[in-house]
């Protein structure tokens, strides 16, 4: 049996196994950040949709003909041989935020600095002498494809195999953007990678399953530099590789990077840092320190396990209005609604009556445009996420005895934090109304980290404000539990979009 993946610039052919499923089998072909896969595979988030043609057999053993139509690649395997058809525009950087900046200069070659998010991958290419950056590039984490938060990622290593195939995928893709950057990767001699902590395990090849469990300890929080040939044979043969330091198990070097390029770590007033993912990760402090604690609040945002959501792809409402009015990315018709649709989709409804505040909704969904909609599930999802982002900051608030008054800055990192409506996100009750004026997006600050990190002096000031930050581990906590409950409703929206 084989595969045949069109759609692609060069059509292949790749083995087949009646055994794994397709979205498995697509993932080991190299064609990963193809198929988007936000529960791992494991049948929930209806989101690894793909055309074939062939007959598929599913996971209870029914077998049937396909003739282009679509199925989710994790709950069918081949059996026999099947044509797949892949968009390949899929997992491409048209709608990832990528700002760069100049760093310090004085070095010798070129420098890559990559921040490896979970749901992206974005890498800048320097001029180590000038600290000029001359080029970026990105795209869809390749990982992907197994799941969408880093708990997925964790349960895959733990699969014989898993760890490495992960390993080998991210360190591809890699490889792959600074060759789109640079044809010669022997004139690169510094690499900078900042992530959170399970992605740079991942990287390294380290096992993150420890952060899995109890007390969630990582092998490794790194900050240190190594050999750039430990990790590949395509750069000049004395590169070095930094990886950013991490302060705990989810609190990882992305945001450690993010305080020292934001310039929240020299601070003299109080700041709040927010990065809003999957795993939410937030400190709150000043030049003096950062007290820092992390929340799951799962894919909800990113459009997974939403029932008409999506990443933010063109087709997808990205934007709706209190009248619910909406736009589209690339002004096509509406297909999806991705995170920062689906945030305002829930402000709107609030506005209009149709949710009230305990989140319950006027009947089982309400449109939004086209055949797109939310559904009381959907409400359900978004409570329970921005629920869990709201209460980590709450808790940080009452721990470190500060009131909002004290706050001089709200800081939103992140490609998600640039494209979201901080009025809509406060009406939810995600970020707090009262620092709705306070608020500032400062990009890929992890990425600029790591561009600044590529400059050994700024590695120092790193390992400073790695040191200064403390960490606060919430499982178990009774004051983020109540916290919790009490970030459940929604009972802020009339002051902010009627005040």
């Amino acid at each position: 049996m084989e595969l045949y993946i069109t759609g692609i610039e060069h059509p292949q052919r790749v083995p087949a196994s009646g055994e794994e499923s397709l979205l498995n089998q697509l993932a080991l072909a190299g064609f990963g950040q193809m198929v988007y896969a936000p529960c791992g595979g494991n049948g929930t988030c209806k989101q690894c949709t793909v055309t074939v043609s062939g007959r598929l057999a599913s996971l209870s053993g029914e077998e049937r003909d396909f003739h282009r139509e679509e199925v989710l690649a994790c709950r069918w395997r081949p059996a026999g041989d099947v044509t797949v058809y892949l968009d390949p525009a899929t997992g491409q950087d048209r709608n990832i935020a990528v700002h760069s900046r100049d760093i310090p200069g004085g070095g010798t070659g070129l420098g890559l600095a990559v921040d490896i998010g979970t749901t992206t991958v974005a890498a800048y290419l320097y001029d180590l002498a000038s600290g000029r950056c001359l080029h970026t590039a990105a795209g869809m984490n390749a990982q992907r494809v197994f799941g969408g938060d880093v708990i997925s990622r964790i349960q895959y290593c733990e699969q014989p195999g898993g760890l490495e195939q992960l390993c080998a995928m991210i360190r591809d893709q890699i490889r792959e953007l600074a060759a789109s950057m640079c044809p010669d990767l022997t004139q690169i001699r510094s690499l900078s990678i900042a992530g959170n902590t399970v992605m740079e395990h991942i990287f390294a090849g380290l096992s993150p399953v420890s952060i899995g469990v109890a007390p969630f300890t990582p092998l490794s929080l790194f900050g240190d530099s190594r050999p750039a040939s430990q990790f590949y044979d395509c750069f000049h043969p004395e590169a070095e590789l930094y990886l950013s330091p991490c302060v705990a198990g989810y609190v990882g070097g992305d945001i450690t990077a993010g305080l020292l390029s934001s310039g929240a770590s020299e601070s003299d007033r109080t700041v709040l840092f927010l990065d809003i993912g999957t795993n939410g990760e937030m400190g709150i402090g000043d030049k003096n320190g950062f007290l820092t604690c992390a929340t799951a609040a799962g894919p909800a945002f990113e459009g997974a396990e939403i029932a008409c959501g999506s990443s933010a792809q063109d087709g997808a409402i990205n934007h709706v209005e209190p009248d619910l009015s909406y736009t589209t990315i690339g002004e096509l018709p509406p297909e999806t609604i991705c995170g920062s649709g689906i945030i305002d989709g829930v402000a709107a409804l609030l506005y209009n009556e149709i949710v009230d505040e305990t989140g319950r909704m006027e009947g089982e969904r309400h449109t939004i445009g086209g055949e797109v909609y939310l559904c009381a599930a959907d409400i359900r999802k978004i409570q329970l996420a921005k629920a869990a982002i709201r209460a980590g900051i709450e808790t940080l608030l009452e721990l470190s005895g500060k009131t909002y008054d004290d706050i001089d800055q709200l800081l939103i990192a992140g490609g998600f934090g640039a494209y979201v409506d901080i009025t809509s996100a406060c009406a939810i009750g995600l970020l707090p109304p009262a620092l709705k004026d306070k608020t500032r997006h400062v990009g890929n600050s992890s990425g600029m980290g790591a561009a600044m990190a590529l400059d050994p002096g700024c590695r120092a000031q790193l390992a400073k404000v790695d040191e200064s930050c403390t960490y606060v581990e919430l499982s178990g906590s009774k004051v983020f539990n109540d916290k919790y409950i009490e970030a459940m409703m929604f009972d802020e929206w009339e002051d902010v979009l009627d005040g």
